[in-house]
């Protein structure tokens, strides 16, 4: 770590973790589409996980040495670049964390672990519907874990190597707590790449050759798919937006999303709100929005589309 003891990390540590993450995070993209079954299988967790995650990265670039500063602006960016189901409840879990880190120079592996308290706390609570045995479990397992280490006052290193494991053993009981995982014979696509996040940030803690080490890929493209008008629908479009304004009804907004269709998540204050749902009708959801402020990084994608390309 740099400049600090083991008992401690400053924004820089932290700036490190983040790459780590990210980088863990790409190196298992292609994993995570595999797995991506639910709530729908288009198989693109792996991708929206890395966007979203690069964007946090990217945005942390303006940030100094103070600890607080860089997760405001890693939960910023991740909002900002926040993609699909698994990234926008990635982006709440960041800004959990920078709620439980503001007005910090450095922090330790006890304010860590009340971080992660607030990061569960808050994914909960954007889900309208939560589901066991996906990336919701993950955080608030690892949350409780992470409390109990800190109460034994160790370093960052056995600690975070504590969250790691839990992390791992969460996701291997995911399919007992989802059927539709069983099923499948997978573990839930979201939840490992929370793992590999976690797993990321340890490599660097650790100063782990992992990362080092790890061969350089090609970089990753992503496209977003075309709207195929002949396929029969069973899944819909995943639509997600910025939207931005003053005073912005949030509950009012909430409430159009929920009733839009399914997955729906509203996240953000009354200046800039992140959307997400996946719906039939994307113009419905599209054209409301439009009447309550200004839109921007409109993404529709077809669903039906993604899961017969994979089939």
């Amino acid at each position: 770590m740099t400049a600090v003891m083991e008992a401690s990390m400053n924004g820089q540590d932290l700036k490190d973790a983040l790459e780590g993450a990210k980088l863990y995070i790409e190196q298992h993209v292609d994993e995570l589409n595999k797995l991506n079954i639910f709530p729908v299988p288009d198989g693109d967790t792996g991708v929206n996980m890395f966007l979203t995650i690069s964007s946090a990265v990217e945005e942390v670039k303006k940030a100094g040495f103070s600890a607080g500063e860089v997760a405001a602006l890693a939960a910023r960016g991740a909002l900002l670049g926040a993609r699909g189901n698994s990234g926008v409840i990635l982006s709440q879990i960041m800004k959990g964390v920078a709620k439980g880190l503001e007005g910090r120079e450095v922090f330790s592996f006890a304010d860590f672990a009340h971080a992660l308290h607030f990061a569960s706390e808050q994914a909960y609570k954007v889900v309208d519907k939560p589901v066991e045995g996906t990336i919701l479990t993950v955080i608030r397992e690892v949350s409780e874990e992470a409390t109990k280490v800190a109460e034994k006052k160790t370093g960052f290193v056995r600690a975070i190597n504590s969250v790691v494991l839990k992390a791992g053993r969460t996701v291997k009981k995911t399919p007992d707590m989802l059927p539709v995982l069983k099923e499948a014979g997978v573990v839930d696509a979201g939840a490992k790449g929370l793992y590999y996040f976690f797993k990321g940030m340890e490599s660097s803690i650790c100063r782990s050759s992992d990362v080092g080490r790890s061969r350089k890929k090609a970089p990753v493209k992503f496209s977003v798919k075309k709207n195929s008008p002949n396929i029969k629908r069973a899944y819909g479009f995943d639509v997600q937006f910025l939207l931005e304004g003053k005073d912005l009804p949030v509950e009012e907004i909430k409430q159009r999303v929920i009733a839009a269709g399914e997955c729906p998540l509203v996240v953000g204050d009354e200046t800039l709100l992140k959307v997400h749902v996946h719906t039939m009708d994307p113009d419905d959801i599209l054209n409301y929005a439009r009447t309550k402020g200004e839109m921007s990084d409109i993404v529709v994608e077809d669903m039906d589309a993604q899961v017969e390309e994979r089939s």
